[in-house]
């Protein structure tokens, strides 16, 4: 049955392709890349793949100068995996659901209470897969309508955000009205957990995902729809600084995910001035430079007034007045 924490063994495919080295000052620079440019050509090893390998290098062997002293045997190179350079990668090819297809994913699970709202959470809050796995009951406040993804401890075990800090993603009405209807089993902690009440395998519930989709002609996984939360709300119109901040990314890789989805927003920006609009400004120039200049004139013939001598008022006397 999938579901719970068990993992299946995988066999290491790479045990031929092993690097043979008694102690790690034996690792090189040329050892790490001609590794990496034989995975790139006989494995089909993704440019991201490849990076994130000598990102870990990197990090290893920095984590074994800080602490246990180690010394490079080449000097040019005290971090040899610093020696190898990062391949470029690709545009990202984002795939997300339309409305009508989040309709349709949900719509399928409507007979399967967790995995709707778990999906639906997924779509709705832009969690990650693991995100969600390790959501308590009291991480999930429909009071105040907010999922807190935050660092803790169960049963021993510590868990921390990818990012390592914790954020809130506030509950649309939509997700309010399945998170409702849903009810978590009282006897787990887990506000998502497994058949027996222990916490979801993120793999497993991959593989649970795939085979009813499977079933249903979909082929949607979780990170499509944490996708899809990103990209939805990007052509909302939503600023992308708004949108990391709810899916706990940098602005940098937001820019990079979602940038392309919000063009109409770039429309007036995009625009050259026209003839006309230089003629009309032209025109609506000139006629503020009269205005001003007969302003400018009453102005100064208002305070010629103004200092001048008075005027002696002319008196003129009439018939009949002055003898009265």
């Amino acid at each position: 049955m999938l579901g719970g924490t068990s993992k299946k063994r995988c066999p290491d495919k790479y045990a031929h392709a092993h690097l043979k080295v008694t102690l790690l000052e034996d690792v090189t620079a040329e050892m790490i890349n001609r590794f990496i440019s034989t995975r790139l050509q006989e494995d089909k090893w993704s440019p991201k793949t490849a990076n994130a390998v000598r990102e870990i290098l990197h990090r290893l062997f920095n984590f074994a100068i800080r602490h246990h002293g180690f010394r490079s045997r080449d000097r040019r190179y005290p971090n040899p995996a610093a020696a190898v350079e990062r391949i470029r990668e690709p545009a990202p090819e984002i795939r997300f659901l339309t409305l009508q297809q989040v309709d349709q994913q949900l719509a399928i699970l409507r007979d399967r209470p967790l995995m709707h709202a778990l999906v639906a959470t997924y779509i709705y809050a832009g969690l990650r897969r693991e995100e969600a796995v390790w959501l308590t009951r009291e991480d999930v406040d429909l009071e105040h309508r907010m999922i807190r993804v935050r660092a803790k401890t169960v049963d021993g075990k510590n868990w921390q955000p990818k990012t390592r800090r914790n954020r809130a993603v506030p509950i649309s009405e939509t997700l309010m009205t399945i998170l409702k209807a849903y009810e978590p089993p009282e006897r787990s902690i887990w506000f998502f957990p497994a058949p027996l009440g222990g916490r979801w395998d993120v793999d497993n519930i991959s593989q649970n995902l795939k085979e009813i989709n499977a079933a249903n002609s979909l082929e949607w996984t979780c990170l499509d729809f944490r996708h899809t939360f990103g990209s939805q709300l990007a052509q909302k119109g939503e600023s992308l600084y708004k949108i990391a901040t709810m899916m706990g990314n940098s602005s940098t890789i937001c820019q990079r995910h979602y940038a392309a989805l919000i063009p109409e927003m770039m429309h007036e920006a995009a625009e050259f001035p026209t003839t006309q609009g230089k003629q009309a400004e032209s025109t609506e120039a000139k006629k503020n430079a009269a205005t001003q200049v007969l302003l400018d004139r009453l102005l100064v013939e208002l305070e010629a007034r103004q200092s001048g001598p008075p005027k002696q008022p002319q008196l003129r006397l009439v018939a009949g007045e002055a003898e009265a």
